[in-house]
């Protein structure tokens, strides 16, 4: 892939064998995160640029790319190797979109570390969504048309100490004028009820984790 590809997709260590959006639908470049670099062999995928520390990743597997770029850090670093992927997407500013491939069922603090990213990368205007399994997050915007199919699972989680709600349209559960604050779990296991779901957002953070069933 070149540099006016528009979506970076970054195969992490923890990389689903299979996402909700597919893998055979990536059009986009690949960025290999550190020992993710094996399952993109796995894939049958082609690295744009092979980012990390590289403590995991045996050496014969980077000898498989010779003519990758590779980008190797310092161990003892402040950044996970997730975090530095996505320092050098934004740097290069060609991307419009980033994905991170990550079935988020490893070490919590690295999955919460993702979270973190997001929030960064959702404050600069930088769409960026997570894709795990069978579940897809990524931070609302105050506008949001979320596609699926009736029973689809959405949970919205407030990263502001309160955020307000202006309507929804397809939720099983209505968003209109509600408040979630911080401490709550009030929005959690919310359903679609159309192949489609609008929500706007008033003001507040709010992950949204929606669930392909």
């Amino acid at each position: 892939m070149s540099d006016d590809a528009r979506t970076a997709w970054l195969i992490t260590n923890h990389a689903p064998l299979s996402i909700p959006f597919g893998y055979e639908n990536i059009k986009g470049d690949i960025i290999a995160v550190d020992r993710g670099l094996i399952r993109v062999r796995e894939l049958g995928l082609k690295p744009r640029v092979i980012i990390g520390d590289m403590d995991s990743l045996p050496a014969e597997e980077l000898d498989r790319y010779p003519d990758t770029e590779v980008i190797r850090h310092n161990s003892e670093k402040n950044e996970t190797d997730t975090e530095l992927a996505l320092i050098w997407c934004v740097q290069k500013g060609v991307y419009d979109e980033i994905m991170v491939c990550n079935s988020l069922d490893g070490r919590f603090d690295h999955s919460a570390a993702i979270i973190q990213n997001l929030i960064w990368l959702h404050l600069q205007n930088i769409p960026c969504r997570v894709e795990s399994l069978d579940q897809t997050l990524f931070f609302l915007k105050k506008d949001n048309l979320i596609k699926g199919k009736p029973g689809d699972m959405l949970s919205l989680i407030s990263y502001s100490e309160y955020s307000r709600f202006i309507d929804s349209i397809g939720l099983k559960y209505p968003l209109d004028k509600l408040m979630i604050a911080q401490h709550q779990s009030r929005g959690i296991s919310n359903e679609l009820i159309q192949k489609s779901a609008r929500i706007r957002l008033e003001e507040g953070l709010v992950l949204a984790v929606f669930t392909h069933t």
